[in-house]
C-alpha cells in the first residue's frame, strides 16, 4: 500500500487512467447488483412455483378422496331410493289385497244392510203369533250388519294407512334418487376440479424447473460480475498502488503512518458516522477503521491516526513495534 499526501491523491482520482478504471468499476458493480437482482428474484420465484405446485398437487388429491366419499354418498343415497321404491311395490301389493277385502266387506256389510231393512219391513207387516221369530231375525240381522260396518270399517282404515304407507316409501325414494344425482354430478364436478389441479401442478412443476435452471444461469453470470470486480480490484492494486476493499481503495497517509486515505466506491448516505460519497476521500485510523471516517481536509488538525494513537496510550497501549 503506497503512501501518498492528499494533494497527490486528488491529481490520482482526477487522471484519466483512473477515470477509465472508474467507468469500468461502475458498470461492473452495476452488473453485479443486477445478477444479484436476477438471481434471488428467480430463486424466489422458483421456490414460490415448487410450493404453488406442491400445494395445488395436494389440493388434488384431497379433492379427488373427496370426490370418492361424495360417490359413496351418492351410491348409498341411490341404493336408498330403490329400497323404498321396492318397499313401496311391495306395499302397493299389500295395498291392493286390502283393498280387494275392503271391497268385499263393504259389498257385505252392504247386503247385510239390506237384510236388515227388510226384516224390519217384514216385522211391521206381520202382526201375527210369529212375530217373535221375526222380532229375533231382525236383531239377528243387525247385529251382522254391525259386525261387518265395524269389520268394513277397519279394513278401510287398514287400506288407508297401506296407502299412505306406500306414498311415505315412493316420497323417501324420491328424495334419495334426488340426492344420488345430485351427488353424482357433485363428485363429477370434484373429479374435473382435481384433474385441473394436478394438470396445474405438473404445470407448474415445469415453471419451477425452468426457473430454478435461470437461476442457475444468473448464478454464474453472478460469479462472473464478481470475477470481474475482483480483476478490477487487482487491476488497483497494480496500477495505483492502493489495498482494494469491497467498498474502499486504501492508501497510507503519507504525514501519518497510522493513517490512511479511504476513497469510497459508491455512496452510503446511512450506516456510517457521516454520509458516504462515491469517490470521497476520508481519513480513517488503524484501530477504528471505516467504522469511524473523517473528510480528508489539507492543513486539518490532528489526524484519525493520532487520535487512535492517543486512544492507546490513554488505554495503557504500546503503539506499533519499533516506534
Amino acid at each position: 500500500m503506497k503512501s501518498v499526501r492528499l494533494g497527490d491523491l486528488r491529481q490520482l482520482l482526477e487522471n484519466a487512467v483512473f477515470g477509465s478504471w472508474w467507468t469500468d468499476w461502475q458498470r461492473a458493480s452495476g452488473a453485479l447488483r443486477d445478477a444479484i437482482q436476477r438471481h434471488d428474484d428467480l430463486v424466489a420465484q422458483s421456490e414460490l412455483m415448487a410450493l404453488r405446485s406442491e400445494i395445488a398437487q395436494r389440493t388434488a388429491v384431497d379433492a379427488f378422496s373427496r370426490s370418492g366419499d361424495v360417490d359413496d354418498e351418492g351410491t348409498s343415497d341411490t341404493a336408498g331410493a330403490q329400497e323404498h321404491e321396492n318397499r313401496a311395490l311391495a306395499l302397493v301389493g299389500e295395498f291392493e289385497e286390502q283393498r280387494t277385502r275392503t271391497s268385499e266387506l263393504w259389498a257385505r256389510a252392504g247386503a247385510a244392510e239390506e237384510a236388515v231393512r227388510k226384516a224390519r219391513e217384514r216385522l211391521e207387516r206381520d202382526r201375527s203369533a210369529a212375530r217373535g221369530d221375526l222380532e229375533t231375525a231382525a236383531r239377528e240381522a243387525e247385529r251382522q250388519r254391525r259386525a261387518l260396518a265395524d269389520e268394513y270399517a277397519a279394513a278401510d282404515r287398514k287400506r288407508g294407512r297401506l296407502w299412505d304407507e306406500v306414498e311415505a316409501a315412493w316420497g323417501q325414494s324420491f328424495q334419495r334418487s334426488l340426492l344420488g344425482a345430485e351427488h353424482a354430478v357433485a363428485a363429477r364436478r370434484i373429479r374435473r376440479d382435481a384433474e385441473r389441479l394436478f394438470k396445474e401442478a405438473e404445470e407448474r412443476r415445469a415453471r419451477a424447473r425452468q426457473l430454478a435452471a435461470e437461476a442457475d444461469v444468473a448464478r454464474r453470470e453472478l460469479r462472473e460480475a464478481e470475477a470481474r470486480l475482483d480483476a478490477l480490484r487487482g487491476g488497483a492494486r497494480e496500477q495505483f498502488g492502493c489495498v482494494a476493499g469491497r467498498s474502499f481503495l486504501y492508501w497510507r497517509h503519507a504525514e501519518d503512518k497510522r493513517s490512511a486515505f479511504a476513497v469510497a466506491l459508491q455512496a452510503e448516505p446511512e450506516g456510517a458516522n457521516l454520509p458516504v460519497t462515491a469517490l470521497g476521500i476520508y481519513v480513517v485510523g488503524r484501530q477504528r477503521g471505516v467504522a469511524f471516517l473523517e473528510v480528508a481536509r489539507e492543513g486539518a488538525g490532528a489526524t484519525a491516526g493520532e487520535r487512535d494513537r492517543k486512544l492507546e496510550d490513554l488505554l495503557g497501549g504500546r503503539g506499533e513495534p519499533g516506534r
